[in-house]
């Protein structure tokens, strides 16, 4: 994320690059301190102390991040502050007044404050911070407020070194003085930097490009398992990786040569995946021993997002900004055409079976092609979507059952399907991504939808295919024929249940004999057009009473398809009357051909690998 920056700076960033050691954050007069003190951790609370040492003669203004790197939601981080203190440059205590939401203000400062502040944090994911008896886990924008118009500063993060001594530091920030004292070339990298800290299991491998740029890989874990469990694992990670690195042809330089892998998977954390420029957060309240077949699917979705969103990076996330959400209308590539890939890599690095691989795309093709939201959106205005559902919170319902199709599903099948489609015209997708790292990523060029449609003309040769292709696509809501295009590979994708009636995707609930509908009525549902709602008690269909869920499927399953039925239901108080038209559940299933000819078996291998 090098050409990110805060929308309240003015100054360049100081680039990682250009201080490869970090060396004299450590003494510089200038640098931001912050310190931790662990006394209190077991009830989740953190001291933190923040040392400016130079700010500006006027009205010296503090703030606590709105949002942060990976999400693309508003977040009210300044909740968990409290008692916060200040003094000036004399050392004499200064008022500090509130001027905003997460916003304070300190004046007669005398160009210095060292301003100290108590958080809570009780939720380790990577978009929050969890602090108590077994770890910090920190998410830096959830953590530590920054002073206005001192971007450009190098960071330092002290750790203090008396308190739970047998805890390790894991983090993409460099040691400068010993384990505990970290630092950063600016907010934004500071910012951008997860770290843990606590009983750490390690290990590392070094991954070599075409050049002969040798890096290293290392993942550090905390979490309740076996070292063998853990170095199994530590394998897995090294194929991702690999079979990955092959999309691109090379890893990109990582800042400091070496990409972390911050994984918790413990009883005391909750679900997260969260890309940074140099390391990602993959933490599940979950065990190696139980679910890691399932866990490296984070890593395989994160681990490529340092290609592509970290450093092949759409124009509308720059600059960004930790006061607000930015709206990007190209998630449907960045996290998107990611989701494609995280799946499709573990089955090229032999840890996916093309069984369990055709089974993951069942619910994927489901969901995107049977939604009704693509009546109402195209790819690149449910990407715009994000502020509203990755991970924001309202308590007023929302339509989105019908009108909104995820960004990941909807990019991974509009993924798959220009992958197919540019491998019948003898190229493939992988192609693409190359074209978008040479122009876009490696020299950090934010990019354009348009450029994406130039991509894809490059590496076909026909650019009039590109504009048509993405007029349908990503402009449109089309999507192509997906049962014929999987044919080709051995796969079939065919209807579940043709010949029995149907009620797909309405979700009930039984309760004293009676049932209820449990969730949105989507608006391609036979019962829709019937006036049936979320809520609704389904009295009777067909004359036949409905009286539990296994009964009312029953009676729905003997139904004839193509007959015009009625439905009783209660709404709102009061009982209703409504038609509709049996007919077979939509639901779509994806099988591997038993005996598939030679041809597809060859086309199966150059996608798949095998």
């Amino acid at each position: 994320m090098r050409h990110l920056i805060l929308l309240l700076a003015f100054i360049p960033l100081l680039l990682p690059a250009q201080n490869p050691d970090l060396a004299y954050a450590a003494t510089h007069p200038g640098a931001i301190r912050y310190s931790l003190d662990l006394a209190n951790v077991a009830q989740h609370e953190l001291l933190i102390t923040a040392d400016f040492p130079a700010v500006g003669t006027d009205i010296f203004t503090v703030r606590m991040p709105n949002s942060s790197p990976g999400r693309y939601a508003q977040h009210d981080f300044a909740k968990n502050v409290y008692d916060l203190e200040a003094t000036g440059a004399d050392g004499q205590a200064l008022p500090v007044y509130p001027a905003g939401l997460g916003i304070w203000q300190i004046v007669g400062h005398g160009g210095a404050v060292k301003l100290t502040y108590t958080l809570f944090a009780d939720r380790a994911d990577g978009t929050y911070s969890g602090v108590d008896d077994r770890k910090l886990h920190l998410n830096m924008p959830a953590t530590f407020l920054y002073g206005e118009q001192l971007n450009d500063r190098p960071i330092v993060l002290a750790i203090s070194p008396t308190q739970r001594p047998e805890w390790t530091v894991a983090t993409q920030l460099v040691k400068v003085a010993g384990d505990r004292v970290r630092a950063a070339p600016n907010y934004y990298y500071f910012y951008d930097s997860p770290t843990f800290v606590g009983d750490v299991t390690r290990d590392s491998f070094s991954v070599s490009n075409p050049d002969g740029l040798t890096q290293t890989i290392e993942v550090a874990m905390i979490h309740e398992g076996t070292r063998a469990e853990f170095d199994a694992y530590v394998d897995d990670v090294e194929r991702v990786v690999v079979a990955e690195q092959k999309v691109f042809g090379e890893l990109p330089r990582f800042d400091y040569g070496r990409y972390t892998f911050l994984c918790a998977y413990n009883p005391y954390v909750s679900g997260d995946g969260m890309e940074h420029r140099n390391s990602t957060v993959c933490s599940a309240n979950a065990s190696l021993a139980e679910a890691a077949d399932r866990l490296i699917g984070t890593v395989a979705h994160e681990f490529f997002h340092c290609w592509n969103v970290e450093r092949i990076r759409p124009a509308s996330l720059e600059p960004f900004s930790f006061e607000h959400a930015n709206m990007s209308g190209e998630l449907w590539f960045a996290e998107g055409f990611t989701s494609y890939y995280d799946d499709l890599s573990l089955v090229r690095a032999g840890l996916l079976s093309v069984e369990d691989y055709a089974a993951s795309l069942t619910g994927q093709l489901n969901y995107v092609l049977l939604s009704p939201g693509r009546d109402h959106r195209n790819p690149i205005e449910m990407s715009q979507q994000a502020p509203y559902v990755d991970a924001a919170t309202a308590l007023d319902p929302t339509n989105f059952a019908n009108t909104f199709v995820s960004y990941y599903s909807y990019g991974a099948t509009i993924g798959l399907a220009l992958d197919l489609t540019l491998r019948e015209r003898g190229h493939t997708l992988d192609e693409v991504m190359r074209v978008m790292w040479e122009r876009y990523g490696k020299p950090e060029i934010p990019y354009h939808v348009r450029d994406i449609e130039l991509a894809v003309g490059t590496v076909t040769g026909d650019a009039a295919f590109a504009k048509t292709w993405f007029a349908e696509h990503v402009y449109g809501s089309e999507l192509p024929d997906f049962a014929k295009a999987l044919a080709g590979y051995g796969l079939s994708l065919k209807q579940a249940s043709p010949d029995t009636v149907g009620l797909y995707r309405l979700r009930l609930r039984e309760e004293n004999g009676k049932v209820y509908v449990d969730g949105p009525v989507l608006e391609n549902s036979p019962l829709y057009a019937a006036g049936v709602t979320e809520g609704s008690r389904i009295v009777s269909i067909a004359g036949q009473e409905i009286t539990g869920k296994k009964q009312g499927a029953a009676v729905v399953a003997g139904l004839k398809l193509g007959q015009k039925l009625e439905v009783r239901f209660e709404s709102l108080g009061r009982e209703k009357t409504g038609t509709f038209v049996a007919a077979a559940s939509p639901e779509l299933i994806l099988t591997v051909d038993e005996k598939p000819g030679k041809k597809e078996l060859g086309k199966r291998k150059t996608w798949l690998g095998h």
